[in-house]
C-alpha cells in the first residue's frame, strides 16, 4: 500500500508540473499573439515578480514545516496556525514592498497598478502556502494538483476576458489576485486542514522559525532570483520590447527544464538510500549519471537549436521570430541544468545544504555580472548567453566540491563532455551546408567522434548499455 501511495503521490506531482508549466506557457502563447511586445515584456516581468514571491511568506521554512508534519501529524492544527500567523506580516511587508517598488521604478510605464496588484497577491499567499506544506507532509498531493491547476485554468480565462475588454494588465492581474483568494478558499474547505485560529498559536514554534529561517531563506531567495532575475534586470538593462522577446524564447526554456527537475525528483530518493548503505555503489552512479546526463542533454540541445527557427515561426506571430537565437543559446542551460540538478540532490543527501547555498550564490553573482556586461556590449543575444553561461559556473562549482568531498575525476571526465560539446555547437554555426537538417547531422557526428576521441565513452559504457536491454528483454519477456 505505501508503494502505491508513493505512486499515485509522484503521478499527481508530476501531472501538477506539466499541467502547471503547459498551463503558464498557454498564457503566455494566448497574450502574446493579443499584446505588443513591451506588453508582453510588461507581463513578463510582473509574471517573473508574482511567481518569485509566492512562497516567500514563510521565508523558506517548508521543507521544515513539511518535514514536521510528516513526522508529527497529530500537531498539524498548531502548525498550520503558527506558521500562518508568522507568514501574515512577512507576506504584507513583501505586498508593500512590490507595490513602492511599481511606484517608484515602474510608474513611468504604467505599471504601478499591477504591482500593487501582485503586492495584494501576497496576503493569501501566505495560508496557501502553509496549506501546501501540511498537504505535502500529509502526503495528500492530489488537493495541491487540483487546486493549481484550477487556478492555472482561471488565470487563462480571466487574462482572455480582461484582453477582451480592454482592461489590459491591471485586468489581467486583477484576475490573478481573485484566483489567489479563491485558492485560499479551497484550501480551507479542504478536510484534511484546518483553519488557523490565534488562541493555536505556540509561540515555542515561532521562536523556532526565528532561529532557523537565516540559511533557509537564503537558499529560497537566491534559488528564486536564480531563476527569475534574468527578465526583471532586462527590464531595465534594455527595454520591455526585448525583455517580451527574450520572454518568448525563455517560455519554451523553461518548458525543457521540467525534464531535469523530474528527473531530480526520481533520484534523490535512490541517491539517499545508496549513500548510507553502499557508498562505492553511489559514487558509480554518480560518476556515470554526470558523464550520461552531459552527453544526451547536449546532444538534445543540439537537436533544439537546429529546430529553433522553426519552433519559433511555429509557435509565435512575426513579431516574435527575432526569438529564435535567444531559444538557440538558453537551450544550453537546460542540457547544463539537469547537471546542476543532480548535483543538489547530492549535496543533500550528503547534507551539505551550506555547500548548496554557497554554490548558488556563486551562480547569481556570475548571472547578475554577466547579464550587466553581456547586455551592455551585445544586447540582446549577450542577455541570452549570461544564464547558460553562469549555470556552467555553477555547475563546475558544484563538479568541483563533489571531487573534492568524494576523491574521484568529476571535473576532468565533465570537462572532456563539455569541450565535445562545445566544438559540437560551434561547428554548427559555422557556414557549412546552409542547411539546417544536414548541419545538424554533420554536428552530431563530429561530436560522437570527439566523445569517442576524448574517451568520454568507452567499452564499458556500451557493455552497460548492452546488460541494461538484455534485463529489459528479460522483463517483458
Amino acid at each position: 500500500m505505501k508503494a502505491r501511495a508513493i505512486l499515485v503521490n509522484f503521478a499527481s506531482m508530476a501531472s501538477f508540473r506539466v499541467g502547471l508549466a503547459a498551463m503558464t506557457f498557454g498564457l503566455f502563447w494566448i497574450l502574446s499573439h493579443r499584446l505588443t511586445t513591451s506588453q508582453l515584456g510588461a507581463f513578463s516581468l510582473l509574471m517573473n515578480a508574482f511567481f518569485m514571491v509566492q512562497t516567500l511568506p514563510l521565508l523558506g521554512m517548508t521543507m521544515p514545516l513539511m518535514r514536521r508534519i510528516a513526522a508529527h501529524p497529530e500537531n498539524a492544527a498548531a502548525e498550520i496556525s503558527s506558521s500562518f500567523f508568522f507568514a501574515l506580516p512577512v507576506a504584507a511587508f513583501i505586498g508593500a514592498g512590490l507595490g513602492l517598488t511599481g511606484r517608484l521604478w515602474y510608474a513611468e510605464e504604467g505599471l504601478t497598478w499591477p504591482f500593487v496588484l501582485v503586492g495584494l497577491s501576497m496576503l493569501p499567499s501566505a495560508y496557501t502556502t502553509v496549506a501546501e506544506c501540511v498537504l505535502v507532509g500529509r502526503e495528500k498531493m492530489q488537493g495541491i494538483a487540483y487546486v493549481n491547476l484550477g487556478e492555472a485554468v482561471g488565470r487563462i480565462i480571466g487574462a482572455i476576458i480582461a484582453i477582451h475588454w480592454q482592461l489590459g494588465l491591471v485586468g489581467v492581474f486583477t484576475a490573478f489576485v481573485a484566483l489567489r483568494y479563491a485558492a485560499a478558499g479551497a484550501y480551507l474547505c479542504n478536510p484534511h486542514l484546518r483553519p488557523p485560529r490565534w488562541q493555536l498559536v505556540e509561540p515555542a514554534m515561532i521562536q523556532s522559525y526565528r532561529r532557523e529561517f537565516p540559511t533557509f531563506l537564503s537558499i529560497a531567495v537566491v534559488t528564486a532570483m536564480c531563476t527569475r532575475l534574468d527578465i526583471v534586470l532586462l527590464s531595465k538593462l534594455l527595454s520591455l520590447g526585448e525583455a517580451g522577446i527574450y520572454a518568448a524564447a525563455a517560455r519554451l526554456s523553461d518548458a525543457a527544464l521540467m525534464v531535469p527537475t523530474m528527473a531530480a525528483v526520481v533520484m534523490f530518493p535512490t541517491q539517499a538510500r545508496l549513500f548510507e548503505s553502499d557508498p562505492a555503489a553511489f559514487l558509480r552512479v554518480l560518476m556515470r549519471g554526470v558523464r550520461w546526463c552531459l552527453i544526451a542533454g547536449f546532444a538534445l540541445a543540439l537537436v533544439v537549436i537546429a529546430l529553433a527557427p522553426l519552433i519559433i515561426h511555429t509557435v509565435y506571430a512575426p513579431k516574435l521570430w527575432p526569438a529564435a537565437p535567444i531559444l538557440q543559446i538558453l537551450i544550453l542551460g537546460a542540457a547544463l541544468m539537469v547537471i546542476d540538478q543532480l548535483l543538489s540532490t547530492t549535496m543533500m543527501a550528503a547534507h551539505a545544504q551550506h555547500a548548496d547555498l554557497r554554490s548558488m550564490c556563486v551562480g547569481l553573482v556570475t548571472l547578475v555580472t554577466l547579464l550587466v556586461t553581456f547586455t551592455h556590449f551585445r544586447g540582446l543575444v549577450g542577455a541570452a548567453a549570461a544564464p547558460p553561461a553562469a549555470l556552467l559556473v555553477r555547475v563546475l562549482y558544484r563538479l568541483s566540491w563533489a571531487q573534492g568531498r568524494f576523491s574521484a575525476p568529476f571535473v576532468p571526465v565533465a570537462a572532456r563532455v563539455l569541450l565535445a560539446a562545445a566544438a559540437a555547437v560551434g561547428l554548427f554555426f559555422l557556414p557549412m551546408s546552409r542547411s539546417a537538417p544536414l548541419d545538424l547531422v554533420l554536428s552530431l557526428g563530429a561530436y560522437g567522434l570527439l566523445l569517442g576521441a576524448m574517451r568520454a565513452v568507452g567499452g564499458g559504457d556500451l557493455n552497460a548499455l548492452r546488460e541494461l536491454f538484455a534485463q529489459r528483454r528479460g522483463v517483458r519477456a
